[in-house]
Order: structure tokens, then C-alpha cells, then sequence
């Protein structure tokens, strides 16, 4: 397994449609993510690694995409990774499951339609506003970037940029303090031309006080204000409810695959 070295990384776009994810559209306008192959001569298939996620893209059916399965773990220094693949080839699923090896277990996610929205202003600046007594609103900076690469519940924040140089240019987020402390917060987790893509999470003995709402209702706000799309994925029931409280549209489930070393 290799990595794609090419600088005209839209040679690859044929590979992942059908994917509708913010994660391909940031490596493919060569900013986020690297991309593994088989061999250059004749590319068949292809995975994009970006952070905790794998996005499995090409002709499922080939030996490109059977070795880049066998080999994974081989390739990339990480321990675990949620594989995404077009929802319209499951081929893709078997193919991911039959290497035991990985560990692949299959966990279903919920997918927000992505596409400009006509968000409420109002009614999200009231659940910006809306934070309980002793907690504070506060954009990420230089000490809220360490703070969240630091901590296991917070890494997703900012681990797919280069560097903290990089996420305080290109990246933005909200954070919910609590004396001192960071707790809650969202940030774009991917970033590209015209978009980024949403993260959100709270620190496990801080949940269910409204806090994630609040950052992210205020990172929305900050990307309409921008003028760019606030790509959104839910992992979760909960996620999927504040979605919809934000004004996102739900359409299903689909599969994913975690893969562990």
C-alpha cells in the first residue's frame, strides 16, 4: 500500500463518486487528508484516510480494493478508523467485513443532507445565548488548540490540520469554559473551499447541560456569516436530534465500518 504523491489530486475524483462528504472534497482541492493505493500504474480503487475516518472509494470488486483492505493497518500509524463508502455500493461492506483481521464490525450512522440551508438566525442566536449560569462562550485560540489535542474527548477538534499554525488560519471553532477549564465545544473538523465540516463533543462529566447546542448553534452562525456550507454527520441519536434542532435535514441511516488494529 502507497501514498497517492500526485499534486493534481482530482485525477482521483472518479474514484469517490457518489460520496457526499466533506472529507473528499477537501482532499481532492488538496488540503486535508492523504490517499492510499495499490500501485500507480492502473488505479482501481483507493481509501482516503483523514483524521479517525477512512473514505473506501473505486471498483470494489478489484484486487486494488481487496489489498487495500488486507493491508490498512499496514499503511497508516493509527489503531482504529470508521471506513465510509458510497451508500449505492455495499459491495464495498462485504468487502470490509471479510477481513477479519481488522476487526470490522459494522455501525450504523445518520446521514444530514448536504445542502445550503436558510437557517433561523434568531433561533439560533438564542441557543448561542442560552448557556447555564458559570459557563462562558469563548472562540478557539492558541491555548484552547492545546487544550482540546490534549484530551481524548476533544482531539477530533482539530488532529485532521497540519499544525496549530494551520487550524488557528484555516480552522475556527466555540468553545464552553467553566473556571478556566475547556468542556464543550465545535469545530471544523474538515475544512474546504465554500464549506467545513461540524464537530461537536463535551467532556463526559459536563453532558447534558445544553452546552454542545449552545457552540454549536454558535459555529453555524460563524460559518453563515462567512458564507460558507456547515457540513453536519451524526454518529449518534443525539447528534441527529440537535441537527434537526438547528435546522438540518435528516434523510436515513447508513453503515460504516469500524476497523481496529
Amino acid at each position: 500500500m502507497k501514498r497517492y504523491e500526485k499534486s493534481d489530486r482530482s485525477e482521483l475524483a472518479y474514484l469517490f463518486q457518489g460520496i457526499d462528504d466533506s472529507m473528499v472534497i477537501a482532499y481532492l482541492q488538496g488540503y486535508m487528508g492523504e490517499v492510499f493505493i495499490k500501485t500507480s500504474d492502473e488505479i482501481n480503487a483507493a481509501v482516503l484516510v483523514s483524521g479517525e475516518y477512512s473514505v473506501w472509494g473505486g471498483d470494489s470488486s478489484s484486487a486494488d480494493a481487496d489489498y487495500l483492505a488486507e493491508h490498512f493497518f499496514d499503511g497508516i500509524s493509527k489503531e482504529s478508523s470508521i471506513a465510509i463508502f458510497a451508500g449505492n455500493n455495499p459491495d464495498w461492506e462485504r468487502v470490509l467485513l471479510r477481513h477479519k483481521e481488522n476487526h470490522p464490525v459494522p455501525v450504523p450512522r445518520f446521514h444530514i443532507a448536504q445542502r445550503d440551508y436558510d437557517f433561523d438566525i434568531e433561533q439560533l442566536t438564542q441557543y448561542q445565548n442560552a448557556l447555564p449560569a458559570g459557563f462562558a462562550l469563548q472562540p478557539f485560540d492558541e491555548t484552547i488548540y492545546h487544550a482540546a489535542m490534549s484530551e481524548e474527548w476533544s482531539k477530533e477538534f482539530c488532529e485532521t490540520f497540519d499544525s496549530e499554525e494551520d487550524y488557528l488560519k484555516r480552522g475556527f471553532g466555540f468553545a464552553a469554559m467553566h473556571n478556566g477549564m475547556f468542556v464543550s465545544g465545535a469545530s471544523t473538523m474538515t475544512v474546504y473551499d465554500g464549506g467545513a465540516e461540524i464537530q461537536v463533543a463535551t467532556r463526559e462529566d459536563y453532558k447534558q447541560k445544553g452546552l454542545a447546542l449552545s457552540c454549536a448553534a454558535a459555529i453555524v452562525l460563524e460559518c453563515v456569516s462567512r458564507g460558507i456550507r456547515p457540513h453536519w454527520d451524526a454518529a449518534n441519536e443525539i447528534s441527529k436530534k440537535m441537527a434537526v434542532k438547528l435546522g438540518y435535514e435528516y434523510t436515513g441511516e447508513y453503515i460504516t465500518i469500524h476497523m481496529r488494529r
